[in-house]
């Protein structure tokens, strides 16, 4: 397994490189599943900018970073708010951002850092030690899919629990009712569905099964699902069919190629 440790900071890259020159134990050179780690150190020189985070292609890059200063963190706040670099490292699949860990000296208050911008993963206190940094990175990537799979990313996405519908970065409420429905057209996407079973599936629910109840309720799906996407996605009335949720094929498109997140299936109500 190689590493990619880029460092900001002249007196933290030496100390970095002497403390894995002089390591003995064997831990600094494996993660916890046992494979051995190889490690190449990149010196970051300033000004410190959005670019210091690129992660490119098949390599397992983290940023280490030196805090001195409070004005620091702020400016890492600025820089993220300015760029929208949260959304970026959260939801992006093509400009994922490395794992950003700051190293903080002991004159900093712990009380001062209670919040942290989103793009930093972790922090540790002067002096760093190998197999805590170690640690800590690996423990930041499984933390990092864990909310890549709880959020979706870059896909059409619903949280039932809190009746989000995320994209890309945004997100809006759904109602009790549009979960159901959105659900439903999640798992059967690009599949018409007939409006006997949406009839049904709202008299399950105990909603009102009047034409002009679930009309309504549709329309505001539709409305939901085109401002989450930027009109990525649309929920289409088939004449005389039902409803279908699908992509939207339009020359000037932003996104291509993108897919719900739920796997498209053969529409049978009662599987």
């Amino acid at each position: 397994m190689k590493i990619l440790l880029k460092v900001m900071g002249a007196s933290l890259y030496h100390r970095v490189t002497r403390a894995l020159a002089s390591a003995n134990s064997p831990f600094p050179r494996s993660s916890s599943q046992g494979k051995l780690i190889h490690w190449q150190l990149v010196e970051l020189l300033p000004p410190f900018d959005s670019s210091c985070l690129d992660n490119a292609s098949g390599e397992l890059s983290f940023v280490l970073m030196e805090v001195d200063d409070l004005v620091i963190i702020e400016n890492l706040r600025t820089m993220e708010q300015r760029e929208s670099l949260h959304v970026r490292s959260l939801y992006s699949l093509e400009h994922e951002l490395a794992p950003l860990i700051l190293v903080l000296k002991h004159d900093i208050l712990n009380s001062d850092l209670l919040d942290m911008p989103d793009i930093v993963s972790d922090w540790m206190i002067e002096p760093v030690s190998i197999n805590d940094l170690v640690r800590r990175m690996f423990t930041g990537m499984r933390r990092r899919h864990r909310l890549r799979s709880e959020l979706g990313y870059g896909i059409l996405t619903l949280l039932p629990e809190s009746r989000m519908l995320c994209y890309g970065g945004n997100s809006t409420q759904l109602t009790v009712s549009e979960v159901s429905v959105a659900e439903l057209f999640l798992h059967h996407f690009g599949t018409v569905i007939p409006i006997e079973d949406i009839h049904l599936l709202f008299k399950i629910a105990g909603r009102s099964t009047e034409g002009s109840n679930i009309r309504v309720t549709m329309f505001q799906l539709r409305f939901k699902i085109e401002a989450v996407s930027r009109c990525q996605f649309t929920l289409t009335n088939t004449y005389n069919a039902g409803y279908v949720l699908r992509h939207v094929h339009t020359p000037d498109a932003g996104y291509t190629d993108l897919e719900a997140r739920q796997d498209v299936a053969t529409y049978d109500w009662w599987s």
